[in-house]
C-alpha cells in the first residue's frame, strides 16, 4: 500500500520499495529504490534540517533533496519516513 507525506511544494509517496518525490513546479519527479536510500537530519534553529537522496559511501549522501521543518512536522515525517528505514533495513519480503 502507498503512503504519502506532503510538504509545502513536495509530495513523497513511498509505494512498497520505491520513494519517489514528486515537486509541484516541474512535472518531473525523483524516485529512489529503498535499498539506496539515505536520510540525515540535524538540528536547525526551531527545526530540522532534513536531507534525502542516494547512498554514497560510507556516510555520504548524493543527490536528493533538502527541508528545513518545523519540530511538529519532522515529527510527521518521521513517522511517514519509518516504513521506507524498515523496508530498507529488511531488505526484500520473501
Amino acid at each position: 500500500m502507498a503512503t504519502e507525506f506532503a510538504l509545502e511544494q513536495e509530495i513523497i509517496l513511498l509505494d512498497g520499495r520505491v520513494l519517489e518525490i514528486f515537486h509541484s513546479g516541474t512535472e518531473e519527479s525523483t524516485r529512489y529504490h529503498v535499498s539506496y536510500l539515505r536520510i540525515n537530519a540535524t538540528p536547525h534553529r526551531d527545526g530540522v534540517k532534513v536531507r534525502l537522496g542516494r547512498a554514497y559511501g560510507k556516510d555520504d549522501i548524493t543527490g536528493g533533496r533538502r527541508w528545513t521543518m518545523s519540530a511538529e512536522k519532522f515529527a510527521e515525517f518521521q513517522v511517514f519516513i519509518a516504513d521506507a528505514i524498515t523496508a530498507r533495513d529488511n531488505g526484500p519480503a520473501a
